[in-house]
């Protein structure tokens, strides 16, 4: 008889499933997390060094992390810096619209088979299941 799996064996599978194809599709373009979160942010246009690491924040793991990944960014010319704004170059837009197309086939993949309004009512169920979990108070 086969298992039967519950849900939060599907949350904890797909979740690693969506991470795994994320780091393999930035990595086709020579990109991990820290590098894609900055160009993806600047791609709505400049933003000052200070208001792109606040925002930020939540992604990065080590505080020695933000110095590494700018530096790494501004060395490979793909995003430049002045007078404390930073802003992607040509190369750094065309690296993000690369990572961002095959993200984008990846989110195609994914959903392949599932209606719209199948997508809308999973977010829906998912996002409050969430809300129900956070007040939850524990069954004794």
């Amino acid at each position: 008889m086969a298992v039967q799996r519950r849900i939060g064996y599907w949350l904890v599978e797909l979740d690693r499933l969506i991470n795994e194809r994320f780091e393999e599709d930035l990595a086709a373009g020579g990109l991990g997390r820290g590098r894609w979160q900055i160009l993806h942010s600047l791609s709505d246009g400049p933003q000052s060094a200070s208001d792109l690491r606040d925002a930020l924040d939540a992604f990065l793991t080590d505080p020695a992390e933000w110095a590494a990944e700018l530096a790494a960014v501004l060395a490979g010319g793909l995003v430049v810096e002045e007078s404390g704004t930073l802003s992607l170059t040509d190369a750094g837009r065309a690296t993000h619209d690369q990572a961002w197309a095959r993200i984008g086939a990846r989110r195609r993949e994914m959903t392949e088979g599932i209606t719209d309004a199948q997508f809308a009512e999973t977010m829906w169920v998912l996002e409050k299941m969430a809300a129900n979990m956070a007040g939850a108070e524990a069954v004794r």
